[in-house]
C-alpha cells in the first residue's frame, strides 16, 4: 500500500475510534504529502549530511481545531512517524526524533491548512517536545491546538560561532521614455530672434482711417494693433514695428537649450552627464542552523511570514506575518520590532529599536540569523 495512503487511512481509523465519531475535516493525504515536500525543501547538506528538519507544525483553523482536538496525540504521532519514514527512505537525517504540532491560525477557513518545516538545534527542539507533551496532557486547561496561544519561545543559548565555521550549504530555496528636448531646425532663431518678417504690401483703392481698419472687438493679445502704411512718394510702404510693441508675454526662446550643436557657442549643446546608477546598499541575514542565506535591502526591508514585495519571508509560525523590520540611514543598519507576538531579540536581549552592528545575533521565531553588512 502506499504510504500516504496507509497514513490516512490510520487518520480515519483514529477519527473513528474517538467517542463523537468525528469525520475528517480535510484530506490528510494531502497534508502528509505537504509535509513531505516542506522538509525536502527545507533539507541541507551541513557538515556533509544531508540534514532534514525536525519540527514539523501544522496550522489549522479554530473551527478545524475545535473538531479533531480529541486526536491531537495520535495526529501527532503519525505525521512525526511519516516524516522519519519519508526521511529514511532518502538518506537523510534529523538532529533529533522529529516532532510534529499542530497550532491555530484564526486567518485560515475551516478546511484549510498551512504546513511548515523548521531546522532547529537538538536543545530546542527537545524543550519544544516537552512542552508539547505537557500541552498534550493537558487539554482541558488549553482547550484546542497549541497556538490558540503562540506559544512562548523557549530561552535557547544560541552558539555563537566564528564566521568560518557557518555549515556550508549546497542549495537554498529563495521565495512568488523619454524623447529629451526637442530641437529646433536652425533657421529657428534667425527667423524668430535676428529678423522680424513685413507683412506683405497691401494694395488699398482708397486710404482707410484707423477706426474703420479696425475690427469692433480686437483681442490685443492674439491680435496686435498694426498701424495703417503710410504714403511715401505717392507709395505705400509696410511700417516695420518697434520691438518694444511686442506684448511682453511672448517668451523668447532659450539660444542655449534650443540652439544646434553647430553653433560656435562653448556652452551650446552640451549634453547633461548621464546618471550613474548606484548598488542598493544590503545586509545579509545568515540561518545559524541551515546556513540560508536572506538578503536585506536599503532603505528597509520588512521581515516577516507574510510575503511583501522585497521583504524577508521566514516559514516559521511562530514568526508573526510582519515581525521586524530593516532599515539604513546611510551609515548604520537598525533593527525595528514590529510588535510581534514573541518578540525581537538581538545577542539575547528584547529588543524594540537598536542599531545592528557585524556578527550580531537576532532571533525571531526560532530562527537565529547572524547579522553581516555587505
Amino acid at each position: 500500500m502506499n504510504m500516504f495512503k496507509a497514513f490516512e487511512s490510520r487518520v480515519a481509523t483514529a477519527f473513528g475510534a474517538s467517542q463523537q465519531g468525528i469525520t475528517m475535516p480535510f484530506s490528510f493525504r494531502k497534508l502528509a504529502k505537504r509535509a513531505a515536500r516542506e522538509m525536502e525543501q527545507e533539507t541541507y547538506i551541513v557538515d556533509g549530511v544531508n540534514t532534514a528538519p525536525a519540527l514539523i507544525t501544522i496550522l489549522v483553523s479554530a473551527d478545524d481545531d475545535a473538531i479533531i482536538k480529541p486526536v491531537y496525540p495520535e495526529l501527532s504521532s503519525e505525521v512525526a512517524d511519516l516524516i522519519e519514514a519519508e526521511a529514511a527512505r532518502k538518506g537523510y537525517v534529523f538532529v533529533g526524533k522529529p516532532l510534529a504540532r499542530f497550532m491555530v491560525d484564526s486567518s485560515l477557513r475551516r478546511g484549510r491548512f498551512a504546513v511548515f518545516a523548521n531546522n532547529v538545534d537538538a536543545l530546542t527542539l527537545e524543550k519544544l517536545r516537552e512542552e508539547e507533551e505537557s500541552f498534550l496532557g493537558g487539554f482541558d486547561a488549553f482547550g484546542g491546538a497549541a497556538s490558540s496561544q503562540v506559544v512562548p519561545l523557549p530561552e535557547v543559548e544560541p552558539a555563537v560561532e566564528a564566521v568560518d565555521d557557518i555549515p556550508v550549504v549546497e542549495h537554498a530555496i529563495s521565495d512568488d521614455s523619454s524623447a529629451g528636448l526637442n530641437v529646433l531646425p536652425a533657421d529657428f532663431v534667425d527667423e524668430q530672434l535676428n529678423q522680424v518678417s513685413a507683412p506683405s504690401p497691401v494694395s488699398v483703392p482708397e486710404p482707410l482711417s484707423l477706426a474703420d481698419a479696425l475690427p469692433e472687438v480686437v483681442d490685443v493679445e492674439a491680435n496686435p494693433i498694426v498701424t495703417p502704411m503710410p504714403e511715401v512718394a505717392g507709395k505705400q510702404v509696410p511700417v516695420v514695428p518697434e520691438v518694444n510693441a511686442a506684448p511682453a508675454e511672448i517668451a523668447v526662446p532659450d539660444v542655449r537649450r534650443h540652439s544646434t550643436p553647430n553653433t560656435q557657442d562653448s556652452t551650446v549643446g552640451v549634453a547633461p552627464l548621464p546618471v550613474v546608477e548606484k548598488d542598493p546598499v544590503t545586509c545579509l541575514l545568515i540561518d545559524r542552523q541551515s546556513g540560508r542565506t536572506y538578503i536585506g535591502t536599503a532603505p528597509e526591508t520588512t521581515i516577516g511570514r507574510e510575503r511583501l514585495q522585497g521583504s524577508i519571508v521566514l516559514h516559521d509560525p511562530n514568526v508573526s506575518r510582519k515581525h521586524a523590520k530593516l532599515t539604513y540611514d546611510g551609515r548604520t543598519w537598525r533593527i525595528h520590532d514590529l510588535g510581534s507576538t514573541n518578540g525581537t531579540l538581538v545577542n539575547d536581549v528584547d529588543i524594540d529599536s537598536c542599531i545592528l552592528r557585524d556578527g550580531d545575533l537576532i532571533t525571531v521565531g526560532l530562527l537565529n540569523l547572524e547579522f553581516r553588512e555587505s
